[in-house]
């Protein structure tokens, strides 16, 4: 093989590899200016959608593209998200005395009256006052179910509504409207 030949493709090589990174570094400029949102999916058979504004403040969705499809921002629709409260109790009561009272109490009855002064006895025992204390703790957890959603954007060049339906908290709703204000 030519010598020439060799090196005339290796310099074609190099130039198409620096050109490819400059176009790389160009485009990574090009979509940093852009700002994005990442709406959640609307449920476990859809996929997460991207949406991007541009620096002329319209809107285009999915990966950054030099020659987007652009849409308008029409309106925001959010039915709110449920809080759910769950509140968990532990603890123990301990009670003194009980056992040893009815005891007591069948004893005292069976020195003054066998037989049914037992009973009696053991059942006055156990009526007594209880003492004991009860150590409860209570936490109380809320957990955000997160609403549905919709985001509408209009085409710039047909006028068409894209919808985009998705679930959200109230933090999420809140950085949607922000992000399309």
């Amino acid at each position: 093989m030519d010598f020439k030949k060799l090196k005339d493709i290796a310099k074609t090589a190099v130039d198409k590899t620096a050109e490819g990174i400059s176009k790389a570094n160009d485009i990574r400029k090009k979509a940093a200016l852009e700002t994005k949102i990442t709406l959640p999916a609307n449920n476990q058979f859809s996929s997460s959608t991207t949406v991007r504004k541009t620096v002329d403040g319209q809107y285009y969705i999915g990966m950054y593209s030099e020659e987007p499809v652009l849409y308008e921002f029409e309106n925001f629709s959010f039915s709110g998200s449920t809080i759910i409260e769950r509140t968990t109790t532990t603890g123990k009561t301990k009670q003194k005395g009980k056992k040893t009272s009815t005891l007591a109490g069948a004893a005292l009855g069976t020195a003054l009256a066998p037989g049914l002064g037992t009973i009696v006895g053991g059942m006055v025992g156990a009526s007594g006052k209880k003492k004991g204390t009860i150590n409860s703790t209570s936490v109380t957890t809320q957990e955000e179910k997160p609403g549905p959603a919709s985001v509408f954007l209009r085409n710039i060049t047909t006028g068409e509504i894209k919808t985009i339906s998705t679930k959200l908290t109230q933090a999420q709703a809140n950085n949607v409207e922000r992000f399309f204000e």
